[in-house]
């Protein structure tokens, strides 16, 4: 699970925080358009592995290649 928060949206790229788990540090990821892949930022000490990062990453670009940016949502999946 990730808590997702918005940071900065333009028409080029969008800039996300995320939480893994919903609790503790947040990481930063940037989603340029036209781009293929996402940028991890920053990645807090409890997603070392970059699980959680690749996770919202997908979500986000999804939400960008839509127009749908919400302020802040949860992303959840099992």
């Amino acid at each position: 699970m990730n808590k997702l928060v918005l940071k900065e949206a333009t028409q080029e790229y969008v800039i996300y925080w995320y939480q893994p788990q919903g609790e503790g540090e947040y990481g930063e990821i940037k989603i340029k358009s036209g781009d293929e892949n996402a940028e991890v930022l920053s990645k807090p000490s409890s997603d070392e592995d970059g699980y959680f990062a690749h996770k919202a990453c997908r979500k986000v670009k999804e939400c960008f290649e839509k127009k749908n940016l919400p302020m802040n949502f949860i992303q959840a999946w099992y």
